[in-house]
């Protein structure tokens, strides 16, 4: 009997070793894994930018079925682990939220926004001499399905209250706003030479791709704040695109590798105006591949060094603590089994008087 019991408690540690095992990975490791995958590099004389797409933290609206509760939690943690991994590898100089801040940003009420924003901002937490810029997308106030409203736009800038020009170092970054039309005036001075001789960069932050759909709008931005990069987001897709100014034509367009992580390098004295779109960094969005930008700026040395952080599919997580529990029920369906069948069968001697 005691050697049985012996038995029964070896499985039962196997077991849940296992299972631990599994959580270990699924919750820890597998972030820190993918974190050691990124390429970033020390660079003293360059600005360093975090770019954050698309995170659209789940709403309690949409998310109206059982077991919502568990998804929005779940969300929120995968977004909290995987930025604090990339603040603590990067530490970076600027941090840019290029908008769908919020996944019902534009429907939400006065009380649900307000919880939106705290919970963004614990998911998000960035250390005070970081400097943030946020722009908002039309999940955070309206104009893909619906009109923008107004009253929502001047919440979500009262909410993020900033300039829409701000510097930083040798980089100028103009936040211009497709949804609503607006561009913000530039400053003089940054325009008094040539880009070769120039000592600023000039960086268009916009939630909306600018340089695939051009327009009279796409024109006044090119024109009037004389980019040298683009930052964008909203199609949950890592790309690359460049307008040669010269002929006014697209020169260069295409996909970043999913989970690929060199350090991409562009000549910013060339004469091209540079379009990066950064991926969704939420696993619910609808797409396999999620990460966040990575940008080093060299005004001196007129260079972009890029790369994609890319983040764990959560869903194969998910998946795996299914196929672990399933693992572990079977295994104890068997020993149940086994014992059942060897209790059964076990023969008794008379013992004598």
């Amino acid at each position: 009997m005691i050697r049985r019991n012996g038995r029964t408690k070896h499985k039962i540690y196997f077991i849940v070793a296992f299972l631990g095992l599994i959580v270990l990975y699924n919750e820890f490791l597998a972030y820190d894994i993918q974190a050691f995958r990124w390429s970033v590099q020390k660079c003293a004389d360059c600005v360093s930018v975090l770019l954050v797409a698309d995170p659209q933290i789940l709403g309690y609206k949409n998310e109206n079925y059982k077991g919502s509760s568990w998804a929005i939690w779940d969300s929120d943690r995968y977004l909290k682990k995987t930025f604090s991994r990339a603040v603590d590898r990067v530490q970076p100089n600027v941090i840019v939220f290029l908008g769908d801040i919020m996944d019902e940003g534009h429907i939400a009420s006065v009380e649900d926004f307000e919880k939106y924003k705290k919970r963004f901002s614990n998911i998000f937490d960035t250390p005070e001499n970081t400097m943030k810029i946020y722009i908002p997308g039309d999940n955070d106030i309206g104009g893909e399905e619906d009109m923008v409203s107004s009253q929502i736009h001047e919440r979500f800038n009262y909410a993020y209250t900033q300039p829409d020009t701000l510097v930083y170092s040798t980089t100028t970054f103009f936040k211009v706003n497709r949804l609503t039309k607006s561009i913000p005036p530039a400053p003089k001075e940054a325009f008094l030479n040539d880009y070769t001789e120039r000592n600023t960069t000039n960086i268009v932050l916009s939630h909306l791709p600018l340089l695939f759909t051009p327009g009279s709008f796409v024109q006044n931005v090119l024109k009037e704040l004389s980019p040298q990069i683009i930052f964008t987001a909203h199609d949950h897709k890592a790309m690359h695109m460049s307008l040669d100014t010269a002929t006014d034509q697209l020169s260069d367009v295409w996909v970043l590798p999913p989970h690929q992580t060199p350090l991409y390098q562009l000549r910013l004295d060339m004469g091209d105006v540079h379009e990066l779109q950064i991926p969704t960094c939420s696993y619910r969005m609808g797409t396999k591949n999620m990460g966040y930008g990575l940008a080093y700026i060299d005004t001196q040395e007129k260079t972009l060094d890029f790369t994609i952080l890319w983040l764990p599919d959560r869903f194969k997580q998910l998946w795996l603590y299914l196929y672990s529990l399933a693992a572990a029920l079977l295994i104890s369906l068997v020993f149940i089994i086994f014992c059942t069948c060897t209790n059964s069968n076990a023969t008794y001697s008379r013992v004598p008087i």
